[in-house]
């Protein structure tokens, strides 16, 4: 799987939308950042990457053998993802995912369904249908249910015109220490 061309804002957020969407049904959205998501990340909701703003391409594997060390670069957390059948986890840009959760109670659907008329203004270039924008600017990340340990990688060497490269492990993990939870997310950039 492989995503492309993302807008992050600066932070680069993997997130289980379906888990948000419960989540803020009943609470309010702290925009302290990063504290503000401790409870997430601790619940493997979310993962974080602080990023410059935009990643030209992320990469997920889930064979550790096939990573070439002498061109990525290990990042060491232990942050994860759960995934239950049915969940939707996302690829989401860091404006997209605040007004998600303080405006929509959590559910980007909502939250798409209200900025895209105004989006749709702002770009010049054509009307674009929630279904392209979900596909390009909110990629769905196709993980089987269960506990993700994310292994974070960069290119060691990026070139110095482009944005920066990831390549994601997808370690399947059966539980989780939660005093080795990272509350400071990865900062990486080119």
């Amino acid at each position: 799987m492989v995503l492309e061309g993302l807008n992050t804002e600066g932070v680069l957020i993997f997130a289980n939308t379906t888990k948000c969407k419960n989540y803020y049904s009943d609470k309010e959205f702290n925009y302290d950042y990063p504290d503000g998501l401790s409870e997430l990340l601790k619940q493997g909701i979310i993962h974080i990457i602080t990023t410059d703003e935009a990643v030209e391409q992320v990469d997920f594997t889930f064979i550790k053998d096939e990573i070439d060390s002498n061109r990525w670069e290990f990042h060491d957390s232990y942050n994860y993802l759960k995934a239950e059948p049915g969940d939707e986890v996302r690829a989401v840009s860091h404006a997209d995912f605040t007004q998600m959760c303080h405006n929509h109670k959590g559910d980007l659907e909502a939250h798409i369904d209200s900025s895209l008329p105004l989006k749709n203004i702002l770009n010049g270039s054509g009307d674009v249908t929630k279904e392209e924008y979900f596909k390009y600017e909110l990629p769905l990340i196709e993980i089987p249910a269960g506990i993700w340990k994310l292994n974070v990688y960069s290119l060691k060497e990026e070139h110095i015109l482009s944005w920066i490269e990831f390549l994601i492990h997808l370690e399947k993990i059966e539980s989780v220490d939660i005093d080795k939870i990272t509350l400071k997310p990865l900062e990486i950039y080119s």
